[in-house]
C-alpha cells in the first residue's frame, strides 16, 4: 500500500535534530539516549531473579537496527496495513508527518512528537530510535505497569480479571485487562483517544480502536510482541502485526521528557526556519 521504507532526508535529519539533541533532555546538554553501558550502574544492584517466563519485569529495547515505527516494525518483513474506510482515508490524509514517504518539510507537519501532545499507545512504544521501556509488576494492586522512557509515558494493565469497561473515558494509553494464556501475556484494550497517531508516519485510529497485544518471555534476555489492531471505523479487515523481540537491556530508565518551553523553542530556532516560515536567528538560544 505504502513503502515505508522510503525516508524523507528533510524529515530524518530534523528529527535526529529535535527530539534526542533538544526538547527531550536528560540533566545536562551532553546526554545521549541510548548511549547506556553496563558500567554506568550503580555497583552493587541487587543480582536478577531467576528466569521466570510468567514474570515480563524488567527493562526491554527492540532489536530492529531500525526505529520499530508501527505494527509492523520498520525494517522487518512490513506487512503494509489493510486497506482503510473512506473515513479512515480522510484521517489519514489530514496528518502530516515529518518522516516516511509522506513526509512533509519539518514546522509544516503537525506530528503529535514535535508538539509535546502524549503519544498515546502505542505509538508511545516505538516513536523514538531504540528508547527502552520497562515492565513492573504491581501485584498487590492487581496490576502490571508499564513504563516508557521516551516521554515518560505511563500505562497500568488490570489483572484482576475485570472486563473491559464498555464506554470508557478516552485516554491516551487507553483502558487495558490482561490475563495469562500459558506462558503468553494477553492484554486486550480499547478506549484510545483519538487525536493520537498509532507510528510516525500518521496512521490513524478511531475511539473505537481495540488492540490484543501477546507477550511472551522466550527465555531469560528475549521477550517477543504480536500485536493485532481492529478498529472497522478506520480499516476495512484487522492489522496483524509482524512479530518484535526485545532484549533484556541491562540499564536503568531515564528520565526523558518532553518540555514544552524548549520543544517551543527548538521550533521558533529550528523548524519554523527550515519551513521558512521565520527569519534565522541571530544566533542560537543559550543551553
Amino acid at each position: 500500500m505504502r513503502n515505508r521504507l522510503m525516508l524523507s532526508v528533510v524529515g530524518v535529519a530534523m528529527l535526529a535534530f529535535s527530539s534526542p539533541m533538544f526538547a527531550q533532555t536528560y540533566g545536562t546538554g551532553g546526554y545521549v539516549p541510548g548511549a547506556w553501558q553496563p558500567s554506568d550502574l550503580p555497583k552493587g544492584l541487587p543480582k536478577a531473579k531467576p528466569f521466570d517466563p510468567h514474570d515480563l519485569s524488567g527493562v526491554w529495547v527492540a532489536t530492529e537496527t531500525s526505529e520499530p515505527h508501527s505494527l509492523n516494525g520498520e525494517g522487518t518483513k512490513h506487512n503494509s496495513p489493510p486497506p482503510m474506510t473512506a473515513a479512515g482515508k480522510a484521517r489519514f490524509d489530514a496528518n502530516l508527518p515529518s518522516k516516511g514517504p509522506r513526509a512533509v518539510v519539518a514546522g509544516l507537519g503537525n506530528s503529535p512528537v514535535s508538539t509535546c501532545d502524549p503519544l498515546g499507545y502505542p505509538m508511545s512504544m516505538w516513536a523514538a530510535n531504540l528508547r527502552p521501556f520497562e515492565f513492573l509488576e504491581a501485584p498487590a494492586s492487581d496490576r502490571v505497569l508499564q513504563h516508557m522512557q521516551y516521554h515518560g509515558e505511563w500505562r497500568q494493565i488490570w489483572t484482576d480479571g475485570r472486563p473491559l469497561p464498555k464506554n470508557p473515558q478516552p485516554a491516551w494509553e487507553g483502558y487495558a485487562v490482561g490475563k495469562w494464556d500459558g506462558d503468553t501475556f494477553v492484554v486486550t484494550s480499547t478506549g484510545y483517544d483519538d487525536r493520537s497517531w498509532l507510528d510516525i508516519f500518521g496512521d490513524p485510529h478511531s475511539s473505537q480502536m481495540r488492540l490484543e497485544e501477546r507477550y511472551r518471555r522466550v527465555d531469560k534476555d528475549t521477550l517477543e510482541l504480536t500485536m493485532t489492531l481492529t478498529d472497522p471505523m478506520m480499516y476495512t479487515k484487522p492489522w496483524l502485526g509482524d512479530k518484535l523481540t526485545y532484549k533484556n537491556a541491562k540499564v536503568e530508565i531515564y528520565e526523558e521528557l518532553c518540555v514544552p518551553s524548549e520543544e517551543d523553542t527548538f521550533n521558533k530556532y529550528m523548524r519554523d526556519v527550515n519551513a521558512g516560515t521565520a527569519p534565522p536567528p541571530a544566533k542560537p538560544p543559550a543551553r
